[in-house]
């Protein structure tokens, strides 16, 4: 059609003429803005679907990227939540050690005796022994038979000494026996250990004695090796059978045998016992 009209020219001098007419009328009349403002509604589509590949492949690098972070992050969270929590546990045992610590010192402040702390070194391996190896021996002049307590009660003695280490037989072991008394009837028992750390065998209780659930047993200081008045155990279990002249007992021990590892040394003189006597190194032989 162009070319069979008018001159190539004349064509853009025409189009150039609308073009500023256009332009005049569209600041000017208010008629052009309203089409113009309806050719929006038209267009806009076209703008979306032009620009929805450039969003989203801008949203799913976002989505990548972000996915990304979230793993990073989250990997990191764990790493620091497992170190927390390590930290946390390490905390949690110095806190408890230190709460042990503390009662071992109360309990310390309310003995007549002289009294130490030790640690312990390891334990015996066979389940039906209860017997310990702890961190003071003759250098920390610790002697056999002495009582060793915690903060809740009668452990068990010292029943061999070495240089640096002591052995520990604790009342459970089986062949552990206690002169104990009932604190509130007065009844001397003898408690004898089972090889369970958690629980005590009361002999010598007869059928009718004033026993009962709940009792506490402590040591009576007869056979002048542990200090009276020390609590040994609590009654779990009294049983009396048709016939059996004696009562069957059963006590849990009042000390924490199995959870601890430190324990109180003490040091125990019967007021009936003579002093110890050391001769002197350069003392011949008698005459």
């Amino acid at each position: 059609m162009f070319n069979l009209g008018p001159a190539l020219h004349l064509k853009l001098v025409l189009l150039v003429v609308l073009s500023v007419v256009l332009m005049t009328a569209d600041q000017r009349l208010t008629a052009l803005r309203e089409a113009r403002s309806a050719l929006e509604y038209v267009v806009y589509p076209l703008q979306i679907l032009a620009n929805l590949p450039s969003r989203a492949g801008h949203w799913l690098g976002e989505s990548f990227s972000s996915h990304t972070q979230l793993i990073e992050s989250n990997r990191a969270l764990q790493q620091e939540n497992l170190l927390l929590q390590a930290r946390l546990q390490k905390y949690q045992a110095l806190l408890s050690e230190n709460m042990h610590l503390r009662e071992l010192l109360n309990a310390s402040e309310h003995t007549t005796e002289k009294v130490k702390i030790a640690r312990l070194v390891s334990i015996d391996l066979d389940p039906y022994s209860q017997r310990e190896l702890i961190n003071q021996g003759s250098r920390d002049d610790v002697y056999l038979g002495q009582p060793v307590i915690d903060a809740t009660g009668l452990m068990g003695q010292v029943i061999q000494v070495g240089p640096f280490n002591a052995e520990v037989l604790l009342i459970a072991d089986p062949s552990s026996a206690v002169p104990v008394i009932d604190t509130r009837s007065g009844l001397r028992l003898l408690a004898i250990g089972t090889g369970q750390p958690d629980a005590l065998d009361v002999r010598s209780a007869p059928a009718n004695a004033d026993i009962k659930v709940g009792d506490l047993l402590a040591t009576s200081g007869l056979g002048e090796r542990f200090p009276p008045r020390y609590p040994v155990c609590r009654v779990s279990q009294v049983l009396r059978e048709p016939g059996d002249p004696f009562a069957k007992v059963l006590c849990h021990p009042t000390a924490q045998l199995d959870r601890h590892r430190e324990v109180l040394l003490l040091w125990y003189r019967p007021p009936h016992r003579p002093p110890e006597t050391t001769p002197h190194k350069s003392a011949g032989k008698p005459r």
